[in-house]
């Protein structure tokens, strides 16, 4: 009985080492293109905010030439 314990405990722990390694190996293989979607996004986010400054800093209209 205790050699049968002994047995299913070092299988538990094989497994759960093979799911980290696996859930880690994912993390780093998907990594760059996360970090990529997230550059465009941020680089989105930026050029419309600047638009919408610029919007708001000029005026709509620069009147009348004086002579």
């Amino acid at each position: 009985m205790k050699f049968l314990l002994i047995k299913i405990g070092v299988g538990v722990s094989v497994a759960l080492n093979l799911f980290v390694f696996t859930v880690a190996m994912y993390g780093i293989i998907t990594r760059e293109a996360r970090v990529e979607e997230n550059r465009k996004w941020l680089k989105d986010e930026i050029k419309g905010e600047v638009y919408r400054q610029i919007k708001i800093a000029l005026p709509d209209t620069t009147g009348t030439v004086k002579k």
